[in-house]
């Protein structure tokens, strides 16, 4: 995971290099500019022009030392907060993806309106973004009276919102984006837990899911309110 805004606690030099494999599995196949949100050394942004030669990627970062990494990588990286209103970006884009960023933010709801408004009149946003209601989350609550902050993963110390898939689409649609599609990122379980969820036909993937992938695209009508 990479941040997008100054946080208390460091990170290792690690954080900024993960790559996460179902964002780049999700990116809409006709898309030729990229805005990368948090973009840590760009290693996504790497492997993306590396799959997509004659694409065209940006990226958003604060990290000093990571800038100085993604700028050898990527075409172009700002330094910004994107808590804040955005600098003057190449826009319009193609695609804006924030893996594993909003979550960070203390209003992650304005500053996703703030980068749908740098898509072009048919882009997209990707955004990977970590589900509270993973089974690990709620037993620890529920039976042990936990919840505990952790260096990375869903309780991380540096998140600070939380969402569930229904308040994930409620952000999305909150921007002024129609969600196209969504991806779990299963994590098992005992065998029971699986086998349970294959009789109930996928049921319990809300609990599975440690984290989901949504790909929305810029819509001109007004957001609506999401019932389920």
């Amino acid at each position: 995971m990479r941040r997008a805004a100054e946080h208390s606690t460091p990170k290792p030099p690690e954080y900024f290099t993960f790559v996460n494999d179902h964002v780049l599995d999700a990116l809409p196949p006709d898309a030729a500019r990229f805005l990368e949100v948090g973009c840590g050394e760009g290693r996504l942004g790497e492997e993306i022009k590396r799959c997509r030669p004659h694409t065209t990627v940006h990226g958003i970062e604060l990290d000093e030392r990571a800038i100085g990494e993604a700028a050898k990588r990527l075409d172009r990286v700002f330094r910004a907060d994107v808590s804040q209103p955005l600098p003057t970006l190449d826009a319009p884009y193609d695609c804006v993806i924030c893996a594993d960023i909003l979550e960070h933010l203390v209003d992650p709801w304005e500053a996703l309106r703030r980068l749908v408004s740098v898509l072009g009149p048919q882009g997209h946003v990707v955004a990977s973004i970590p589900n509270i209601r993973f089974y690990k989350v709620l037993r620890d609550l529920v039976l042990r009276g936990r919840f505990t902050y952790r260096d990375s993963g869903i309780l991380d110390s540096t998140h600070l919102r939380f969402f569930t898939l229904r308040e994930m689409r409620g952000l999305f649609c909150d921007a002024g984006l129609e969600v196209e599609s969504v991806r779990p990122r299963l994590r098992g379980g005992n065998l029971t837990l699986q086998i349970l969820d294959r009789v109930l036909g996928g049921r319990l993937e809300p609990f599975r899911a440690a984290q989901y992938t949504l790909v929305g695209r810029r819509t001109q009508r007004l957001p609506e309110q999401v019932l389920t």
